[in-house]
């Protein structure tokens, strides 16, 4: 007679594998955001666009622009603003998650949504500091034409760095190590040029050497100096 062994199922444990990159599901709400941002811009501002990026080394169309339109105020510039501000923030959360950093003790998109916030309150805090140095100095346009040299510069990053900020996301975890020196050499890069440029459009208004340096120190560095304090008190 044949004995039948009753078999007892085994629970299967799930192995957890680690994830070969840094995405995360709302990460495509974003990118799908930027894409069509841009996609709009280019669309229905074409020309202006063209225009605007020419002005970036070029003083005297840069001037020309500033007299004809509400540059900081015009939609497509709005529109380049906010696709930069959250290009960064991405490229930041990307880099936290990378090297385990917790900041804000917040997670997923709360904390793509602080960073974002931070990045703008930057250049919110840059362009108040720099109506108060116009009527402290009596400017006669260099801090005006140097902020709009700035925001245009960030205008181009928020296109330059998309790439960026998509690899570092999508693509595989161990291609952060190249791509992280990638984005600190171009930030650093576009901060020196718009320094160059600041020099050039302060050199050419007959002002004395100490202001141009306060000019540059106080928009460059007094903003990102009250950020890190700040962060360092979360």
């Amino acid at each position: 007679m044949t004995t039948f062994i009753p078999l007892q199922a085994q629970p299967i444990t799930p192995i957890l594998r680690e994830s070969p990159n840094l995405y995360e599901y709302w990460m495509v709400a974003v990118f799908l955001v930027v894409v069509g941002i841009l996609a709009y811009v280019r669309a229905v501002y074409g020309k202006r666009l063209v225009r605007l990026f020419n002005s970036l080394s070029r003083i005297q169309i840069l001037r020309q622009v500033m007299r004809e339109e509400l540059v900081f105020s015009h939609r497509a510039s709005v529109l380049l603003f906010f696709n930069f501000v959250v290009v960064v923030a991405l490229i930041c959360y990307a880099i936290l998650k990378y090297y385990d950093t917790d900041l804000f003790r917040v997670f997923g998109s709360e904390l793509f949504i602080y960073l974002a916030l931070a990045v703008a309150l930057v250049y919110l805090f840059k362009i108040i500091l720099s109506n108060i140095l116009r009527v402290l100095y009596k400017d006669p346009g260099v801090i005006r034409e140097y902020l709009f040299e700035v925001f245009l510069m960030n205008k181009a990053l928020g296109i330059i760095l998309l790439p960026v900020a998509a690899g570092m996301v999508f693509l595989n975890i161990t291609k952060l190590d190249v791509l992280i020196p990638l984005f600190s050499g171009i930030f650093l890069l576009a901060v020196v040029f718009r320094l160059v440029q600041g020099l050039r459009l302060t050199f050419s208004y007959p002002i004395p050497g100490v202001y141009i340096i306060l000019y540059l120190c106080t928009l460059e560095i007094l903003p990102f100096a009250v950020l890190v304090l700040a962060l360092q008190r979360v």
